[in-house]
């Protein structure tokens, strides 16, 4: 009967050992977001070498970024809160979206539409 309880002992020695590394990693989380997604044109082809200017509303702070060959960007390290997100390409009317919102930990998916027109 020792043996078993010996056996108890370790096996509940190691199941809170986890639980204690488990706890440690999970305090290590991230304090920032992320806004990504593809750039789409009204057929939904995707948008090349789109400007990408995603811009804080409560500090003004801005990122700029441009798209990748498939149309994809993703704006990383933002603090949490609401954005604004512009996008331009030339032969394409400007892209708007006011109120992203950030929040920790996450991306906020966004892939806008821009209608064939001039850009200005």
């Amino acid at each position: 009967m020792s043996r078993f309880w010996s056996s108890i002992q370790r096996l509940l020695t190691v199941a809170l050992f986890a639980v204690i590394c488990g706890t440690l990693l999970y305090a290590q989380s991230t304090t920032d977001g992320a806004i990504g997604g593809t750039v789409y044109d009204t057929n939904g082809a995707v948008v090349a070498n789109a400007k990408i200017v995603v811009r804080n509303n409560g500090t003004n702070a801005e990122t700029t970024i441009t798209t990748d060959g498939s149309g994809f960007f993703r704006a990383n390290k933002l603090q949490p809160g609401s954005y604004t997100v512009t996008v331009t390409q030339q032969g394409f009317a400007p892209f708007k979206s006011e109120q992203v919102i950030v929040q920790v930990g996450s991306v906020t998916e966004l892939s806008p539409h821009m209608a064939i027109g001039s850009s200005t």
